[in-house]
């Protein structure tokens, strides 16, 4: 095999974005390990040209590539990549391939929680504001794929995956919201999950940080450095300033906009709109000019997202809570609204500790309700400080929920846990809560 070939490793919807983007610019090779990889149809009939070998791999086959584009669902330190790491083949993804390309200014967005909330907010508040955005990365369209239309600023969400490829090609706008335990069936510990998110920093012009969460805190070799946070802030940084029994979105000393006023309920989301004001502001935009914006914005589906108010009670669909951080916002934030919360949580812990959560139950859930495989593990957290009952699936959860819940009571779907020992993804699982709930109430 020519030394000159680029292998792309993982034909999902990375691999195949990488394969569009260099077919025709070098030699390409795809291989995934997968028989049936999910955009194999789709690169056979697009790039007939272009070999692709699924199934089993010989990690030879990588050792003489002249890079490697890895998917971000595949481990660096997987088998099928060693050989060609130990010998030296560069290792690089789509995100590094798209900064390469693009003149525009970048902002990333990471963190373990809020990241694409963040992501779609800041991108709709700077075209409120007249900028041309991109938004992709990990959610939505890939990032190379926002290639496509030309852009004078562009949102990327990353992950943590991602951001482990990252190479020197920098942002200008560094955003890092919160860090807590997940992915722990990944790294080898909770540490090397932080250092891989801390890796959004390098050579950003602007960092952007969590003043609550040491974590987060960029290196000081940082050039600026901008906070968020939930108590008043100091001159250049943001926060939430108190007056006359009311809230509101401060920038230093100025007040910018009553949270009363935001569609985006909860104490982690005011924090999720300081992020995107931080981010419109520090790419040269007035803040101010996209308040309006900020207070209609509704959110993502899937995240704490309000599927009906019926005889007084809510309904929350948080699925994309697939870790107990996430769980442990949204119940700090629903608790200020309204403390009475029946809580439907479960799913795969992927080794996560769950003590966070136990401690965020106590005088805020009155029953938790749980299934999946660490339904167990979360009845032994959960079962000092509220009832708990197991149960089968999430009909059976939204029936004990109506039958208990009175008016003024949240009925939170906020799993904690991955999804798929029962679902396809978060989103299966959102929608069948949401199915569930509309069945159970006849609507």
């Amino acid at each position: 095999m020519s030394a000159e070939r680029s292998i792309i490793v993982g034909l999902g919807v990375t691999g195949y974005s990488c394969l569009a983007h260099l077919h025709g610019r070098t030699p390409l090779l795809v291989v995934d390990t997968r028989a049936a990889p999910p955009f194999l149809e789709a690169a056979q009939r697009d790039f007939p040209d272009v070999e692709i070998i699924c199934g089993a791999i010989d990690a030879d086959l990588l050792v003489d590539a002249a890079r490697i584009l890895v998917s971000p669902g595949i481990a660096l330190d997987s088998c099928l990549l060693r050989k060609a790491r130990a010998q030296g083949v560069p290792l690089e993804s789509d995100i590094g391939l798209f900064l390469d390309s693009v003149d525009a200014p970048v902002i990333g967005i990471t963190g373990t929680n809020g990241k694409s909330t963040v992501t779609a907010l800041a991108g709709h508040l700077l075209s409120e504001v007249g900028a041309i955005a991109g938004v992709g990365g990990n959610i939505g369209h890939p990032a190379l794929a926002l290639l496509q239309t030309p852009c004078d600023r562009y949102v990327l969400e990353l992950s943590s995956f991602q951001l482990e490829r990252l190479g020197a090609q920098h942002l200008d706008v560094a955003v890092l919201l919160n860090v807590s335990p997940d992915h722990l069936d990944r790294y080898p510990d909770f540490d090397a999950y932080a250092r891989s998110k801390q890796r959004i920093f390098v050579e950003s012009r602007v960092a952007i940080f969590n003043r609550h969460d040491p974590r987060t805190v960029p290196p000081e070799a940082t050039r600026a450095q901008v906070s968020i946070g939930l108590d008043a802030p100091d001159e250049g940084h943001w926060g939430v300033c108190k007056q006359g029994g009311s809230a509101y979105l401060c920038y230093g000393r100025e007040r910018l906009i009553s949270v009363d006023r935001l569609r985006l309920r909860g104490r982690h989301n005011q924090l999720n709109a300081l992020a995107a004001l931080a981010i419109v502001r520090a790419s040269g935009f007035d803040a101010m000019a996209s308040l309006d914006a900020l207070a209609a914005f509704e959110g993502l589906e899937h995240r704490c997202q309000t599927v009906v108010e019926y005889d007084g009670v809510t309904y929350v669909n948080d699925s994309k809570a697939t870790n107990p951080g996430a769980a442990v916002a949204a119940l700090d934030g629903l608790a200020e609204e309204r403390p009475h919360i029946l809580l439907i949580a479960g799913g795969d812990a992927k080794g996560a500790s769950l003590d966070a959560l136990g401690r965020a139950v106590s005088g805020r859930v009155k029953h938790a309700l749980l299934l999946g495989r660490d339904a167990d593990r979360l009845a032994d957290v959960l079962s000092p400080a509220v009832a708990v009952t197991r149960v089968e699936d999430l009909r059976e959860a939204v029936q004990i929920a109506r039958r208990e819940a009175v008016a003024g009571d949240v009925v939170l779907l906020s799993p904690a846990c991955a999804s798929l020992d029962m679902f396809d993804n978060f989103e299966a699982r959102g929608r069948t809560f949401v199915m569930e709930v509309r069945r159970e109430l006849g609507l």
